[in-house]
């Protein structure tokens, strides 16, 4: 799904969906990123009572929807009479974006730990091990997820980008700073440009990933300045709310 070194120019990976396109993470966004061709697909997702993976960003509903409650205490029959805020339907199961929209790659955040197993039981059974990226905040739960499903693609979770960031500053070699290879199934390090006010993704930052074989794709870049800022660096990909806005940028600078 992603390969470094990235040759071309920097992926477009739309968030929720591209949620300033359409309805965050709702089956219009799925199908306006498969008609637009933006086939790299940013999703959440949380796990219903009884067992069903859900494509949804948050763990209660009323931010985005005009349910209420938890996503964890409904089950699927009861979240088919919620409504997507902005959408003509309710939340969306990943078994039918992965049967649905083959074409689509998606890079799916395991929001709680719960999801997990499910979610790479729903990949498999579907044949969709070559399509997706497991990412989460959560070090020791992509660990998990790496000894259970050692051909999946995942992303660097906190500690690990803290590690490889570390190796950055200090210059320490790669098996001194503990970061993790590719090899055990890590291929990106999905981080925004800075933390707080530390500036994060820097050249070298980036250039210290490449030798480690790993991608950065930066989140989540919505403006104009902070994309160019990102491919500057030479990042490997934009995750963006809004992809057509990242891929006229992108087009330009290859234009120049």
């Amino acid at each position: 799904m992603y390969r470094v070194p990235h040759f071309g120019p920097a992926l477009v990976i739309a968030h929720r969906g591209g949620a300033l396109l359409a309805p965050e993470n709702s089956w219009e966004s799925f199908e306006n990123c498969d008609r637009l061709g933006f086939n790299l697909v940013e999703s959440d997702a949380h796990l219903t009572s009884d067992g069903r993976v859900v494509l949804i960003h948050d763990p209660v509903l009323e931010r985005v929807s005009d349910g209420f409650g938890p996503v964890a205490l409904h089950t699927w029959d009861e979240l088919q009479e919620v409504t997507i805020n902005g959408s003509a339907r309710g939340p969306v199961l990943l078994e039918d974006v992965l049967s649905s929209f083959p074409n689509l790659h998606l890079n799916l955040d395991a929001k709680e730990e719960q999801v997990w197993k499910p979610m790479v039981d729903v990949i498999r059974a579907h044949d969709a091990t070559d399509r997706v990226l497991i990412a989460s905040f959560d070090s020791a739960r992509l660990r998990r997820v790496r000894r259970y499903a050692p051909e999946l693609q995942t992303s660097m979770g906190q500690m690990e980008v803290a590690r490889l960031f570390l190796t950055t500053q200090t210059a320490i070699i790669k098996r001194q700073g503990r970061v993790p290879l590719p090899k055990r199934g890590i291929v990106a390090a999905q981080v925004p440009l800075n933390f707080g006010k530390i500036p994060l993704v820097t050249k070298r930052f980036v250039a210290t990933a490449h030798r480690l074989g790993v991608a950065v794709h930066v989140w989540t870049l919505n403006e104009p300045e902070e994309i160019v800022t990102a491919l500057d660096m030479g990042v490997d990909g934009i995750i963006t709310d809004h992809p057509v806005l990242a891929k006229e940028i992108i087009e330009a600078r290859g234009r120049m």
